[in-house]
């Protein structure tokens, strides 16, 4: 009966993947922002050698 009530233990991957999934989120929700409101200046300066091409 006292089984039910332990936590269950997490493994240490499931943790590195759960970090590495919301850094991945996080950038890009940054990116999409970014994008979203129009300064792409900004976002390209911070990558060497990218390129926007501005379609109107």
């Amino acid at each position: 009966m006292d089984d039910r009530n332990e936590i269950p233990e997490i493994s240490s991957a499931w943790n590195a993947s759960l970090a590495a999934l919301v850094i991945f989120l996080a950038a890009m929700l940054y990116v999409f922002g970014t994008v979203m409101s129009g300064d792409t200046s900004q976002l390209t300066a911070k990558v060497p050698g990218a390129d926007v091409i501005e379609v109107k």
